[in-house]
């Protein structure tokens, strides 16, 4: 449901702005003026979550669309600097989002950071210095009377090959800031189209910045209920989950991984945490109708709903097996970094570990009947494992 919502409200952005758009001219001055006006406030709250959360590519794309609005604003009722304006901005923000896209996040005030701020100020410079040497060029009573603006040819291509390889990216990736970033291009290029009826290029700015903030809102989700680290669910979302259990049928697996202490001390901490979000890759796709959460160290959760021990069993094993047989590459240190097209002696790397994983599993019944009674047991299982070998799995 929380993806479903997550696709349909940038989109719904859209709808309601164009909506708005329709009326906007002709609602009372007092509205207009506060049109004018809800961009500003969007753009402060957009860039005070950004900086929170230290994400410095929604920081810097709502800067520079915040400048974009204020350069059009400014130049609204000359139509030589506004042209000017909307041509380079509408060049420079498809090739500034995509380049965003791909862009790793290191926070904004780190080095990585300062250098994505020094280019966009770059970029935002030369388009005042652009915009300001047609403040001489005379307006004439043809220029006033047009009711668009348009964008131009070059800039028409940009905004097609960014939408693509954003929609590709997200198809292909599942990244859901790539869907926020082609909503924001919709947005853009309408705004851009219309520059020069100042109405409607505030609306969708601040649809623009409200798609921003619901990102945000994302990254904040994400941050409080997925491990940063291995990208499954956290320790609070099973809380949250299970108080929403209730008295439905459920069943929990306690996941530990065998000697994991072992593999830290022996090959490092970052090795270990690679091993990490492997065993939680190999989880997440062998319990697809099962939700799958870090509990704490090395220990996972597995949390089904509406099935009994004997039909989760057989699961439950296939992922058991699964770990045993994809065994954790050692990277070669001589390894090249890009992948070779040939077979080579460093293909194999240095060495392998074996992984296997101990596993314990217990069901709601009578006796159990709150969900803390269940993990207790589940735990109690887990440790039969680990006292009957390992590498097993032991219901209760």
């Amino acid at each position: 449901m929380r993806k479903v919502m997550g696709v349909l409200a940038p989109i719904m952005v859209i709808m309601v702005a164009w909506a708005l758009a329709v009326k906007a001219e002709s609602s009372i001055d007092a509205i207009q003026s506060l049109i004018k006006v809800i961009p500003y406030v969007i753009a402060l709250l957009a860039i005070f979550m950004s900086v929170w959360y230290q994400n410095s590519n929604s920081f810097y794309l709502v800067c520079f669309i915040l400048v974009s609005y204020i350069f059009i604003s400014i130049s609204k009722n000359h139509f030589p600097m506004l042209t000017e304006a909307v041509t380079m901005l509408s060049i420079l923000l498809p090739i500034n989002t995509v380049w965003l896209s791909f862009s790793q996040e290191r926070g904004i005030f780190s080095t990585y950071g300062r250098n994505k701020a020094v280019i966009v100020s770059i970029q935002l410079i030369w388009v005042f210095i652009n915009t300001m040497r047609k403040s001489s060029i005379a307006v004439t009573q043809d220029m006033i009377s047009q009711i668009f603006i348009g964008i131009k040819a070059p800039a028409v291509v940009l905004y097609i090959l960014a939408v693509g390889i954003l929609l590709s990216c997200y198809i292909l990736k599942r990244r859901y800031m790539d869907l926020i970033y082609v909503t924001v291009l919709i947005s853009s290029i309408i705004a851009f189209y219309f520059s020069n009826r100042i109405l409607l290029v505030a609306i969708f700015t601040s649809a623009i910045f409200v798609i921003m903030v619901i990102a945000m809102f994302d990254v904040s989700y994400s941050l409080a209920f997925y491990d940063t680290l291995t990208g499954v669910l956290s320790r609070r979302a099973l809380e949250q989950e299970l108080l929403k259990l209730g008295n439905r049928k459920y069943a929990i697996a306690m996941v530990d991984l065998d000697h994991f202490k072992k593999i830290n001390d022996t090959y490092g901490h970052d090795i270990g945490d690679e091993v990490l979000k492997m065993v939680a890759s190999i989880l997440n796709s062998t319990f697809s109708k099962a939700k799958v959460f870090r509990y704490g160290g090395e220990e996972f959760v597995v949390l089904f709903t509406g099935k009994g021990n004997k039909e989760i069993l057989p699961q439950l094993e296939r992922a058991r097996k699964a770990v045993e047989c994809r065994p954790f590459i050692l990277r070669s240190d001589k390894r090249p970094d890009e992948k070779q097209n040939k077979y080579n002696k460093y293909s194999r790397g240095k060495g392998k570990i074996n992984i296997t994983v101990s596993i314990g599993l217990a069901q709601k019944t009578e006796l159990l009947k709150s969900c803390y009674d269940v993990i207790k047991k589940a735990d109690e299982a887990l440790y039969k494992s680990k006292n009957g070998g390992r590498n097993c799995v032991t219901s209760i």
